[in-house]
């Protein structure tokens, strides 16, 4: 019995040791986020203590937490991040200057560079690669289920007809742009339930002529928050545009604005969110029509 006792108190020491040791390695991690779709991982899985920082794309996130802003995540600077002294700088392809990203690996930093694909997989990569960095991997399951279960209910579909939904860039100084396939915006529009007639037409992001747009007949245009701030509401749009009133979507009022942070560093958890409030929407507004 006294045999047994002990044995089973170093089995217990061991278990309190080993899992001492595996908290401590993670409570040392100083971690740099530089894309809002990279920030928004640590919160989902309950892993913000490990941020020291993040880009400006994040600043949603850092409201009231203490966690610094470091600028935005094409244009970081080396000497403050260092200031910060982190253990590792993770973001997507779009975090740079290259030039900074040298300096800071020769300090001695992991610089990790996550998947922006606009994939589930590409997703699920992120989510591990986190999770196993901040020890949160029984949480990343939890997430991911999450994540496939928002999925499978967008695919089953509650639209009868797919409306034809673009998203634009507009400025009042130079030509729409729009979005076309391998675009995170395209995913978002396709999951939603929803049809991009631009990716038929073009790749990535592209100048297109406001004749064309007419003639992709939009029911919805997507813009940017920044774009209905920078005309001064939705209204404005179609004034200063008046091209656009030759669509569904400028005759039935149905420019929505799309928070920028769901359209950065590809696919994300922000991004699925955007696609259920669209799905919701255009739901709605199919409801109406048929009633």
């Amino acid at each position: 019995m006294t045999q047994l006792f002990t044995t089973f108190n170093t089995v217990l020491l061991l278990s309190v040791f080993q899992l001492s040791v595996s908290f401590s390695a993670h409570a040392q991690e100083r971690i740099v986020s530089a894309g809002a779709n990279i920030t928004e991982l640590f919160f989902a899985l309950n892993a913000e203590d490990y941020l020291v920082a993040a880009d400006s794309t994040s600043k949603s996130y850092l409201q009231g937490t203490g966690i610094a802003q470091v600028g935005y995540h094409r244009q970081l600077s080396a000497e403050g991040l260092m200031a910060l002294n982190p253990t590792h700088l993770i973001g997507s392809p779009e975090m740079g200057p290259e030039t900074t990203l040298k300096l800071i690996t020769a300090s001695n930093v992991e610089v990790l560079t996550l998947s922006s694909e606009n994939s589930l997989s590409a997703l699920n990569q992120r989510i591990d690669t986190i999770a196993e960095i901040t020890g949160k991997q029984q949480q990343a399951e939890q997430l991911k289920h999450s994540v496939l279960s928002d999925i499978e209910f967008l695919s089953q579909g509650s639209l009868s007809t797919p409306p034809n939904v673009i998203f634009l860039m507009l400025s009042k100084d130079r030509p729409a742009t729009a979005a076309g396939t391998n675009t995170p915006v395209d995913t978002i529009i396709s999951l939603s339930g929803a049809k991009n007639p631009a990716s038929d037409m073009i790749e990535s992001y592209k100048p297109l002529s406001y004749e064309a747009i007419i003639a992709l007949q939009p029911d919805y245009i997507l813009v940017s928050e920044r774009t209905i701030e920078s005309f001064g509401g939705q209204d404005n749009i179609i004034k200063k545009l008046p091209l656009l009133a030759a669509t569904p979507a400028g005759k039935n009022q149905q420019i929505i604005s799309v928070p920028s942070s769901a359209l950065i560093g590809g696919f994300g958890l922000q991004s699925i969110e955007l696609a259920k409030k669209l799905n919701q929407h255009f739901t709605l507004n199919q409801s109406i029509t048929l009633n």
